[in-house]
């Protein structure tokens, strides 16, 4: 049997402008999205089984045809026109689920990233991004990485320079925030606030006023207290130069230049939140180990 591991991150989104909705009944956006150092592992195992089946060590990740690692899958072989022999698809979580940090989106990214070193890799960066984005709108910015602004429903993608070097610190609440519920959120809003993301294009050289720019569209139509304090705690921290919330929630980050004061933070939050994380800024989506 053939086996390949691929190593995959996850995001926050430095600002989130959602600018519309769209005739399809999705939403035209601009973000910035910036890889950060949590990463999720998908272990890809060619068999003889003639079926495609999934396992996973977080309880709540579904393990069949629902997930998007499966979806990614049927996507590539249909794609490239070949017939899968059997592929067992082994997820090791280490992104939170439903928070905002597109883990789920960085699984699928890794599956095509993965399953074209095991073909040879017969298509292009570009080619596996069109893949991935009839799946998810997360997922071709997962294949790519690094610093991007993301237009349309996400899916079309500009590189950027790279932000300067930082950490975040992530605190994951248990607060729960679905999708559906956020967007209708946007939607029944009576006015839109200013953009941010041409503010922060202007700004991506400098980590003061990255911090200055943080905004999401999703975080000030939701307005959910306990995301706003911690939101708040992070910004009186000294040496945080920013927060804000990342995608549709409920991960609230802050940014740092200073790796010793984000540990320091992160050990506060940790007394009462169980998933709080320091990690540095990335220029990867995906990695072949």
């Amino acid at each position: 049997m053939t086996s390949i591991k691929v190593k995959a991150a996850a995001k926050v989104n430095l600002t989130l402008d959602i600018t519309g909705k769209r005739p399809d009944g999705y939403h035209n956006i601009r973000t910035i999205m910036q890889s950060v150092g949590i990463f999720d592992t998908v272990t890809l195992t060619e068999n003889s089984s003639k079926e495609i089946t999934v396992s996973c060590n977080h309880p709540d990740v579904p393990c069949d045809d629902r997930n998007i690692v499966y979806k990614c899958a049927v996507a590539f072989y249909k794609k490239s026109g070949i017939e899968c022999s059997g592929l067992h698809i082994h997820i090791e979580k280490n992104i939170p689920t439903q928070a905002g940090l597109a883990g789920g989106s960085a699984d699928g990214a890794a599956v095509v990233v993965g399953l074209n070193a095991l073909c040879g890799n017969i298509f292009s960066g570009s080619e596996l991004e069109e893949i991935g984005g009839t799946v998810g709108a997360d997922i071709p910015f997962c294949i790519h990485g690094g610093t991007v602004l993301c237009e349309g429903t996400g899916t079309d993608l500009t590189p950027l320079e790279n932000i300067p070097e930082c950490y975040f610190v992530l605190v994951k609440p248990p607060v729960g925030i679905s999708t559906a519920q956020a967007y209708n959120a946007v939607d029944s809003r009576t006015s839109s606030p200013e953009p941010s993301t041409d503010k922060m294009l202007d700004s991506l050289n400098n980590i003061e006023k990255i911090g200055k720019f943080l905004r999401n569209d999703f975080e000030d139509t939701l307005n959910i207290t306990e995301l706003l304090d911690i939101k708040r705690e992070l910004v009186s921290f000294g040496g945080c130069f920013g927060a804000c919330m990342s995608g549709s929630g409920s991960t609230v980050f802050g940014i740092f230049t200073d790796k010793e004061k984000a540990a320091v933070c992160a050990e506060i939050f940790k007394e009462r939140y169980s998933e709080v994380f320091v990690a540095r800024k990335v220029n990867i989506g995906t990695e072949i180990l």
